[in-house]
């Protein structure tokens, strides 16, 4: 399963390398009541035995190791307004995750990406613990302007416009909608901030796991699409 959400950061300031491995600490924290703990992540390295070697976090929160491979990346890489840099649970098979977060200080590309890439977590396919993580992510950035959730082929080969977010599972967009708006939906799901909606999670497919290879779920999200499109509910 896969999740992006893009936001722009509020200032025009790159985060640094600790806050930067701070965020990426408090989304593996979502993750630990499914199956990942902490103690699985680690950072990213020129080869996986490297990577490996070291844990990404311990319990004063990124780790010495981490952070210095950050620094030696940063400097080959020689960019001061960009940074995109991740973590892995350690396996390529079973139960496993990538989380990545890029921050970008750009005025002329200011879009910043969470992106999340998870396999065989079997409590994530009930659509009431995905939302739980989708709360979660909005937490860490309520500045959220969509989360996609879904296949990784779904929005690769099925959404509708290939530059807006796609429906997929499940679509948060921060303003209220109705049912009215979009009957294809089974279930809009509010989010609130002191009493007032401030956004919805749009769930395509309530009553199992969406699936890209089922053309009838990739018919609902479809539909999700352009009917949020012709209202201009959809961001480009």
């Amino acid at each position: 399963m896969y999740i992006s959400l893009a936001f722009k950061l509020e200032k025009p300031i790159l985060p640094s390398r600790e806050e930067h491995f701070g965020t990426l600490q408090r989304i593996a924290q979502l993750f630990e009541p499914f199956g990942l703990p902490m103690d699985v992540w680690h950072p990213p390295a020129p080869t996986r035995k490297k990577s490996l070697a070291h844990a990404a976090f311990d319990r004063n929160g990124p780790t010495p190791a981490a952070l210095e491979l950050q620094r030696l990346q940063d400097e080959k890489d020689g960019m001061t307004d960009y940074r995109r840099t991740g973590i892995w649970s350690g396996s390529e098979k079973g139960k496993r995750g990538v989380l990545s977060v890029s921050f970008s200080s750009s005025t002329r590309f200011p879009i910043c990406l969470f992106d999340l890439q998870f396999d065989e977590i079997e409590p994530l396919d009930d659509a009431r613990n995905m939302q739980q993580l989708i709360f979660g992510l909005l937490d860490i950035c309520p500045r959220a302007s969509d989360i996609e959730v879904g296949p990784f082929k779904y929005y690769t080969l099925h959404r509708v416009f290939p530059k807006r977010p796609g429906a997929g599972w499940m679509l948060y967009l921060p303003t209220a909608i109705t049912s009215e708006a979009v009957p294809e939906a089974a279930e809009l799901v509010p989010v609130t901030e002191s009493g007032r909606q401030t956004g919805t999670i749009i769930v395509s497919v309530a009553d199992d796991v969406f699936s890209a290879d089922n053309p009838d779920h990739v018919k609902i999200a479809n539909a999700i699409e352009i009917r949020l499109a012709d209202q201009d509910l959809l961001p480009r």
